[in-house]
């Protein structure tokens, strides 16, 4: 009975450790994004001069953005992984929203800088592998805004820089090119909640209405290893 007890917990450490030792390699690499906003199961009252209705959100100020990232892959067996990444993306204003003809043109811009951790879940093995992945981060946001002077109102700078937890669920596919070569392609959807606004001198502007900064992300990363 030892015996036969002893052969099991061997059998089993061998197939832990099997793919654990073929998997335990750290691939390292990036790739580039395309951002959507996305109004985030919020509502928001600008205000009575706003006619913005109740479906409010980071959608209603910002259009479509872009970012790039780097980071690292590393899998404890063909199931599970860890990644961690730096990333940066970009977003323009929504030309329809921030249109206050009294200030002038107005620039506006939505910058994030963050560092994330991600566990991925593999639903299969071999070259191709469709995953599930879940995201916890660290966001710098740099929401920026200019007003170019007019005859009621001066030119003027607004920056805001802040940091928040962020969390996402991403939902993609893992192609192994070669032994030492892979590519992911997912759908990522980030929240950053408790945006905090803050008003202009004057009062009259409102800047980060939006309350929650969320959106959708579809990235292409490629990733190797030596």
């Amino acid at each position: 009975m030892k015996i036969k007890f002893t052969i099991f917990t061997v059998f089993i450490i061998f197939i832990f450790q099997v793919p654990f030792r073929a998997q335990n390699k750290i691939l390292w690499g990036g790739g580039l994004t395309v951002h959507i906003p996305d109004n985030g199961f919020g509502k928001f009252d600008f205000g009575s001069s706003y006619n913005v209705g109740d479906d409010f959100g980071f959608a209603t100020v910002a259009n479509p953005g872009f970012g790039f990232n780097f980071g690292s892959l590393w899998f404890y067996n063909p199931r599970l992984s860890l990644q961690s990444e730096l990333a940066y993306s970009y977003f323009p204003k929504d030309k329809q929203f921030w249109n206050v003809q009294r200030y002038g043109d107005i620039s506006v811009n939505y910058q994030m800088l963050n560092l994330s951790a991600q566990g991925n879940y593999y639903f299969a093995e071999g070259e191709i592998r469709p995953y599930l992945g879940a995201v916890f981060g660290i966001y710098y946001l740099r929401n920026k805004m200019d007003f170019n002077s007019t005859s009621t109102a001066s030119s003027s700078d607004y920056i805001t820089n802040t940091l928040h937890a962020g969390y996402a669920l991403e939902f993609g596919t893992s192609i192994e090119l070669t032994k030492r070569t892979l590519v992911n392609i997912g759908l990522r959807y980030t929240i950053i909640p408790d945006i905090s606004s803050e008003y202009t001198k004057d009062g009259s502007i409102k800047l980060n209405p939006h309350d929650k900064q969320n959106h959708w992300g579809l990235s292409a990363k490629l990733f190797f290893s030596r």
